[in-house]
């Protein structure tokens, strides 16, 4: 089975100023992803709606409902080599 791994319809997107224009992307529904955009996850993770992703250098965060950041590693993909082998 493969995972969820696309999270753009699922989310809105959103530009942050004070990131300096970093993407961040709020879910809309509960969506497990394996990858975000070129960023391969080293683990599936849990999104929950309203919840906030983005990418800052080698994590993906997630900002919980709760306030919390969580920060989960992985690696960036450009090559898209694991789409094909699937």
């Amino acid at each position: 089975m493969r995972l969820v791994s696309r999270l753009a319809d699922a989310v809105e997107h959103e530009y942050d100023q004070e990131e300096g224009a970093a993407l961040r992307e709020q879910a809309d529904r509960l969506t497990l992803i394996d990858r975000w955009r070129h960023f391969a996850l080293d683990q599936p993770v849990l999104v929950h709606p309203g919840e906030t992703i983005w990418r800052e250098d080698d994590h993906l965060l997630v900002q919980r409902l709760d306030g919390r950041v969580d920060a989960y590693p992985g690696v960036m993909n450009r090559c898209r080599c694991r789409d094909r082998a699937q």
